[in-house]
This record gives C-alpha cells, sequence and structure tokens, in this order.
C-alpha cells in the first residue's frame, strides 16, 4: 500500500516539508504568501494532491483562510476565505 504522503509547517523557515505519496524524501515548499510575525497557523489539512493551510491572524481564535498548495508540483499559494 503506497503512502499517503505528509506535510508539516516549518514556523523557522516559513515553509512547508512535504514527503510526497509513495516517496521517503522530505521536499520544501516556500510559504512566500504567509507571514508568521502577523498570521497564526491553526493546522495543515491533505485532500488528494491539495496541500491546505488553515491560517488566521495571531489574534483569532480560528483560521479565516485557507492557503494551498500542490504535491504534484511542489508550488501553489491560491488561497480562499473559510
Amino acid at each position: 500500500m503506497a503512502s499517503p504522503g505528509y506535510v508539516i509547517y516549518d514556523p523557522d523557515q516559513n515553509r512547508l516539508k512535504v514527503v510526497r505519496p509513495s516517496e521517503t524524501s522530505t521536499r520544501h515548499i516556500r510559504c512566500t504568501n504567509l507571514n508568521p510575525n502577523f498570521d497564526h497557523v491553526f493546522g495543515v489539512q491533505i485532500e488528494g494532491d491539495e496541500i491546505w493551510v488553515l491560517v488566521g491572524p495571531k489574534q483569532n481564535q480560528r483560521p479565516n483562510r485557507k492557503i494551498g498548495y500542490r504535491f504534484s508540483s511542489l508550488r501553489g499559494g491560491h488561497s480562499r476565505m473559510v
């Protein structure tokens, strides 16, 4: 059975550490549209090829937008309101 892949947000480097499905090497995606000084990362959600980073202002109790990336391209940065 193939590995589903996983993603971890690294706030020190402001990037995602990504292991693609069926791979073992760690790759990185820079989060250029996320500012760790003002935004709080509430979590990461995986939906098939899509990687969603749930973010909101630091003073919020919950996320108000999702920033999307893709396993297939290791790029992204599109967002939508939650």
